[in-house]
């Protein structure tokens, strides 16, 4: 199966091309629906997707269906136990709406020069907690390398990936999250 075929989609009953111009046209007209969505044809019968606004209109897979589409597919997605991330889904790496995922991370969001770790008695607790699961830094960056797509090879962008491009797809990739 071509490259092209793996990025045709299914609008209203129509066939778009993911190069095709009427496309965006095609997205505005389903964009905040539910009842009719967009279909990924990169395998029979086609997979559901939705519609996002990133700068413009794109299509991006619905949560939990990466690994129903082709392996080819921009957006095939290992399942998780496959990818590593399994282990940290629902306890660090949390989705919390479309699009949007939170993070908890075992290293602190920003640093302040001059304040050091609070001291003081320790706490008896009353109750045994079990503390959650929280992403490494490493762990992080695996994941935004992922969200950005340079965890696989695209023919288009060999030559291409500069520290310029990588800043670009990464800062993309964490806007999503919080």
């Amino acid at each position: 199966m071509s490259d092209m075929n793996l990025q045709r989609f299914s609008i209203k009953g129509h066939v778009f091309n993911v190069d095709d111009p009427q496309l965006q046209d095609a997205l505005a007209q389903v964009h905040g629906t539910s009842f009719e969505r967009p279909c990924c044809l990169c395998v029979p019968g086609g997979i559901e997707m939705y519609v996002a606004h990133h700068r413009r209109l794109v299509l991006k897979r619905m949560p939990d269906t990466g690994s129903l589409h082709h392996p080819g597919c921009p957006s095939y997605e290992p399942e998780l136990q496959q990818s590593g991330l399994g282990e940290l889904v629902g306890e660090a790496v949390l989705e919390s709406e479309l699009g949007t995922v939170e993070l908890r991370v075992d290293f602190p969001w920003t640093r302040s020069t001059g304040q050091g770790v609070p001291r003081g008695e320790p706490q008896h607790a009353s109750e045994v907690e079990v503390p959650r699961r929280r992403m490494s830094l490493r762990a992080l960056m695996h994941f935004l390398f992922e969200r950005a797509g340079f965890n696989r090879w695209s023919p288009a962008m060999e030559g291409k990936r500069n520290q310029g491009v990588l800043h670009k797809y990464l800062q993309e990739a964490a806007e999503t999250c919080h």
